[in-house]
């Protein structure tokens, strides 16, 4: 398969570390992306005109890198993280400072490499949080350098590196990578509302007949505070906490997203993708 990303210009025997230099965006396959690794400085961004810098980042690649350093508590020894990848497409790499002395500190240290089946779709301010995100889907999170989730980040090559490469041919999903993602940031984000019904009949099986017999109805809107709370920059919470009052009160997940889709074509409605990514989602119906 072909990854891409962003090379510099030159060797880093041909230009001193301090001075400015081009970064193109690169097209390689992955059986040789070592070659890069070991010569060039290389980004997992695409920048305009060359300049790398947060701001003059355009978009990403598809393939997404950690450093591991092993300098504090959360040990991550090579032989491990060999184990960890060998059922993805994937290569790791030593880096310059690998069973060096670094920090008073002398460790296993290295970097990284999981393609993606397509470009990474997330925005630049999104970034840091989904590079973080996968880590975590990945089981790396506490191990790796967190410094590396900066959208500009740059990588130094290792002209004496060890290569390990998985043999998996399985290829992570950008898209599953980019929903899951989503998903965590709408629940992390938002607000459960209590909804407090005086109307309704206190005995539980009286309650859920109830509600079964006002679903999709005026009075259902009523008892929710439809009008009120349904609004611009509120409908997927909105939503997402009728379903959660709704899945609560014992009603089938049929009954809840049938009842959330109805209630969402009434007004102001959101794109049914976008509902299905986040609000139903997150209730898993």
């Amino acid at each position: 398969m072909m990854v891409t990303l962003s090379q510099a210009q030159f060797k880093t025997a041909q230009v001193n570390y301090h001075i400015e230099t081009v970064f193109s965006e690169t097209s390689i396959a992955f059986n040789t992306l070592y070659s890069m690794t070991s010569s060039y400085r290389y980004s997992s961004s695409i920048f305009e005109r060359g300049k790398r810098s947060i701001a003059n980042c355009k978009g990403f690649g598809n393939i997404l890198i950690y450093d591991i350093d092993n300098d504090k508590d959360n040990i991550l020894l090579l032989s491990t993280a060999i184990e960890m990848f060998k059922d993805i497409s994937s290569l790791i790499v030593t880096t310059k400072s690998h069973n060096q002395q670094k920090n008073g500190l002398a460790s296993e240290r290295y970097r990284i490499m999981v393609p993606l089946d397509s470009s990474i779709s997330i925005g630049v301010d999104d970034y840091s949080h989904y590079y973080l995100h996968v880590a975590s889907v990945l089981g790396i999170e506490v191990n790796i350098d967190h410094a590396c989730k900066d959208a500009a980040r740059m990588y130094q090559p290792n002209h004496c590196q060890k290569v390990h490469y998985s043999q998996s041919e399985i290829v992570l999903s950008e898209l599953k990578l980019r929903i899951s993602f989503e998903e965590k940031k709408f629940l992390e984000n938002s607000t459960r509302e209590v909804f407090i019904a005086d109307t309704l009949p206190v005995h539980s099986d009286s309650k859920i007949e109830y509600l079964r017999s006002i679903l999709q109805t005026q009075s259902l809107l009523n008892l929710l505070k439809y009008e009120e709370k349904f609004v611009q920059g509120n409908r997927n919470n909105y939503l997402y906490s009728v379903g959660c009052y709704l899945i609560d009160n014992y009603l089938s997940k049929s009954e809840v997203r049938d009842t959330l889709i109805w209630m969402n074509s009434l007004k102001f409605s959101l794109n049914e993708l976008e509902l299905d990514r986040t609000v139903m989602r997150s209730l898993k119906i």
